[in-house]
């Protein structure tokens, strides 16, 4: 048979109600501030897939439209073929951004055109980009295919 110990069910019940409160009163902050917190309001912050465009007019080509605000880290963009290897690219030319986090930084606006050295029909594109406003985007990853 089972035995409880009566005096512990009404702290229990005192503390299930503080944890409630708490979580109810979270939410509710987090609700009014945004997804990403105060500083940044609807308006400032694109979602990716608007702040960076991906489009692949040719076999060899791959172009990547950046939105007002935004950039493209240089490093953190690459190409590769289906089995992970990365292939080369000679891209338009980079602006030096003084990353707070990286120091002097290869970075993209605007646009970043890339042709590919021996583009295979398949291609995975990585890219990674920032917000002016102090937001990083986590990186973004496609695949490109263009049947010859």
């Amino acid at each position: 048979m089972l035995q409880y110990d009566v005096r512990r069910i009404p702290v229990q019940r005192v503390i299930l109600g503080l944890f409630l409160t708490a979580n109810l009163f979270n939410a509710s902050i987090a609700q009014a501030q945004g997804p990403f917190g105060g500083s940044f309001g609807d308006s400032d912050l694109l979602p990716a897939e608007r702040a960076f465009t991906v489009s692949h007019p040719e076999a060899n080509v791959i172009e990547i439209s950046i939105a007002d605000g935004t950039y493209l880290y240089d490093e953190r963009t690459i190409v590769q073929d289906d089995a992970g290897a990365v292939l080369r690219t000679s891209r338009s030319v980079t602006e030096i951004y003084d990353d707070p986090l990286f120091g002097p930084t290869p970075i993209h606006r605007d646009k970043l055109r890339m042709v590919v050295t021996d583009a295979p029909t398949l291609m995975v594109l990585t890219f990674q980009g920032c917000a002016d406003i102090g937001f990083c985007y986590p990186p973004q990853q496609t695949e490109l295919s263009f049947s010859r």
